[in-house]
C-alpha cells in the first residue's frame, strides 16, 4: 500500500500543474456501510477526466460470540469520458477503473480464540455515472460499476492462502457511489449555457 500511494500523489501533482479545475468528493453513504472514501477528478482534457481515490474500510460487530473486526486500505482510479461536456464536466460519463485493496480481517471466538486474516484485491471494470456542478461549485456524482477481481486472496496466519478469484459470482467487484464535493477553479456547471 504505501508502495502505490507515492506514484499516485505524484500522477495527481502532475495533473493539478497543467489544470487549475480540480472536483474532490466525499461518498457520505459508504460511511453508513463503514467505509469512508475521499476522491479527487483532474481534466485531462474537455471531455475526459482521470480520478483518484483513496478509501479506509472500518468494519466491526458482534455476532452472538463472535467479534469480526476489519481494516482495509485502498486506492482507485477511474478514467471519464463525457459525452457531453460543454456544461463544465456535469453530464453522464463511462469509463474503466482500476481497484486495489488490502488489510487484515480477524474474528474473535470466546471458545476458539482469535484468528487474523491478511485480504487482497485487485479488480478491473466499467464505470458509468452522472455528475451536477451547481453554479457555486458544489458536485454531485451519482456512479455504478461492475467488474471482475483479478486477485482475491485470504491469507491465513498459518500461511494458508485461499484465492477466490477464479470462482464465479465470488470474483465479480462492484462500485457503487453517491458522492458529494466541491470544484476548486473553474466554473460552476449546471445552468450555464
Amino acid at each position: 500500500m504505501k508502495k502505490l500511494v507515492l506514484p499516485v500523489f505524484f500522477l495527481l501533482v502532475c495533473l493539478t500543474q497543467n489544470n487549475a479545475q480540480v472536483d474532490v468528493q466525499i461518498n457520505p453513504i459508504g460511511i453508513l456501510f463503514s467505509s469512508i472514501d475521499v476522491s479527487a477528478e483532474f481534466p485531462v482534457s474537455e471531455d475526459f477526466g482521470i480520478e483518484g481515490a483513496l478509501g479506509y474500510d472500518f468494519q466491526n460487530y458482534d455476532i452472538e460470540d463472535l467479534k469480526y473486526k476489519n481494516n482495509a486500505f485502498g486506492v482507485r482510479a477511474i478514467g471519464k469520458y463525457y459525452f457531453n461536456p460543454e456544461d463544465g464536466r456535469d453530464r453522464w460519463n463511462i469509463g474503466g477503473y482500476l481497484r486495489f485493496a488490502s488489510g487484515k480481517s480477524s474474528a474473535e471466538d470466546a471458545g476458539t480464540g482469535r484468528e487474523e486474516v491478511k485480504n487482497t484485491k485487485f479488480a478491473v471494470g466499467f464505470y458509468t455515472g452522472y455528475k451536477w456542478v451547481s453554479r457555486k461549485n458544489v458536485v454531485f456524482e451519482l456512479g455504478l460499476g461492475i467488474g471482475r477481481n483479478f486477485v482475491r486472496t485470504f491469507e491465513y496466519e498459518d500461511g494458508t492462502e485461499v484465492d477466490t478469484s477464479d470462482i464465479p459470482l465470488l470474483n465479480i467487484d462492484v462500485l457503487g457511489r453517491l458522492s458529494l464535493g466541491y470544484r476548486f477553479g473553474g466554473s460552476g456547471g449546471s445552468g450555464k449555457k
